[in-house]
């Protein structure tokens, strides 16, 4: 074999093994230890990923406001913000490209609590409980749900 025929050989078995060890690194991340769109900060609404969810939280009955502009600081638009307020929440997931974006993730970015015994500012009492329901069905993994499109959910402690 000449030398560059070497070369290029070994290169190449080179990059195979960088991407085989990537993907396999890749394939060992588990489902919710993605926290990438922690980071975003954007400018503005330029993002690759935007899409609405509806956010409803009852405490006891009683409909808590997440406040406006949550997420948003001069210059700054984390990955997961609001603009206005309400008894729905819109809540807005923007980033410049596809990323994972859990419930968890807005409850960090507002700095807020979200436990199985812990809402916003209310502590679960003897038989009660945090729960999440999507479009009507309950989900029991509530701090690492996905948001997609179009979502309605209601986040209840009661």
């Amino acid at each position: 074999m000449e030398s560059g025929t070497k070369i290029f050989a070994a290169a190449s078995i080179g990059m195979a093994l960088i991407i085989l060890v990537a993907l396999i690194i890749d394939s060992q991340i588990e489902p919710g230890e993605d926290n990438d769109i922690l980071d975003v900060c954007l400018q503005d609404h330029s993002g690759g990923q935007h899409s609405h969810v509806t956010l409803k939280i009852e405490i006891r009955g009683s409909v808590l406001q997440v406040p406006e502009e949550t997420g948003n600081e001069p210059g700054c638009m984390r990955g997961i913000h609001t603009h206005t307020t309400g008894e729905d929440a819109g809540l807005h997931i923007e980033a410049p490209s596809s990323m994972e974006a859990r419930l968890e993730h807005f409850f960090e970015i507002w700095d807020q609590p979200l436990t199985e015994s812990a809402l916003v500012d209310a502590t679960a009492q003897p038989g009660e409980s945090v729960t999440l329901t999507v479009d009507g069905v309950l989900v029991e993994d509530f701090q690492n749900h996905v948001l997609e499109d179009g979502q309605y959910l209601l986040l209840e402690l009661k």
